[in-house]
């Protein structure tokens, strides 16, 4: 994620769990949904989400276990 390095958001414990969990959640209906039963470009939108958004949680994960521990 090079576009987040040394990005600093100042959060307290439950801001950060609050986002990952509205991004995993967001990650789980894309993951659910039948690619096969949307068109193409629908399709794609929902993969690049998903690529996007593993990226996005591992990163958020990653400084916060660095912040708090592995209080996950």
């Amino acid at each position: 994620m090079d576009k987040l390095d040394g990005l600093s958001i100042p959060m307290i414990m439950g801001d950060w769990r609050l986002i990952i969990e509205a991004l995993e959640e967001k990650l789980s209906v894309n993951m659910a949904t039948n690619l096969e039963l949307v068109d193409e470009d629908k399709a794609a939108e929902i993969c690049e989400d998903i690529d996007r958004i593993e990226g996005v949680v591992s990163y958020l994960k990653m400084e916060f276990k660095k912040e708090y521990g592995d209080n996950s």
